[in-house]
């Protein structure tokens, strides 16, 4: 609304017109737009498949390493130690969690990701 200026009335119509397109879409893969293809895992797939491929193996990789490396490495993890003590609750963990959130999880989610697009 703000970057294109225009009233929330006529964002919800538009976002609401493209997902209609987009579901009917994917609703005629299953029959009129039928067709197969095979994932980088193996499996045979229709245009849903397709898209939850991308969202599960390829999406939510990238996004949770992305906020690995905001709440790791710019924000730090006091950030969070903070917020989580703020009303006297026990973060005990803080120096584990620290090394999790800026080494271990990251790495782990490249790991995943590279297994997602078959480079090993």
């Amino acid at each position: 609304m703000d970057r294109f200026k225009i009233s929330r009335k006529k964002a919800t119509v538009i976002e609401v017109v493209i997902a209609l397109l987009l579901e009917v879409l994917v609703c005629l893969g299953y029959n009129v737009l039928y067709f197969e293809y095979t994932l980088p895992n193996g499996a045979t797939a229709q245009i849903l498949d397709i898209l939850d491929y991308i969202s599960n193996n390829l999406l939510m990789p990238v996004v949770s390493i992305g906020t690995c490396v905001l709440m790791g490495w710019i924000l730090k993890p006091r950030f969070v130690i903070d917020e989580v003590t703020r009303n006297g609750e026990k973060f005990t963990r803080g120096k584990l969690f620290a090394v999790m959130l800026k080494f271990i999880a990251p790495l782990m989610l490249i790991l995943l990701l590279l297994k997602a697009v078959n480079v090993f």
